[in-house]
């Protein structure tokens, strides 16, 4: 599986993120708006999940199956290690398969910190 990195001075960014920035079945999928901060490093598989991290912490995740989430954790990993964040429990399993500690958060929310922390 292919995965794209990018951030924002990219010319290809807003053409190839702008679709999941504006779409509300990501929203709904990840319970949160995705945002084109400064400094992100962008995660993109298209049209199956895009990722955002920052300073080692996830900012946003988004994946149509546990398949494109594990990539996308991957890709993650190979370019930062640890990672941590915030963010849906839609994932949670592959987070735990992937030797994440895992909190709850709050409601539909976790914690997920690399096992070794």
């Amino acid at each position: 599986m292919q995965i794209m990195r990018l951030d924002r001075s990219d010319e290809r960014f807003y053409a190839l993120m702008g679709p999941i920035f504006g779409s509300r079945a990501v929203e709904k999928a990840c319970r949160d708006r995705f945002y084109d901060d400064p400094g992100k490093r962008w995660y993109l598989i298209p049209g199956r999940g895009a990722a955002s991290i920052l300073e080692g912490t996830i900012k946003n995740f988004w994946a149509d199956d546990g398949e494109a989430a594990a990539a996308l954790i991957g890709a993650m990993l190979q370019d930062c290690d640890p990672v941590r964040g915030i963010l849906s429990d839609a994932h949670e399993s592959v987070f735990r398969a992937l030797n994440f500690r895992v909190e709850r958060y709050r409601k539909h929310f976790i914690e997920v910190y690399p096992e070794r922390d």
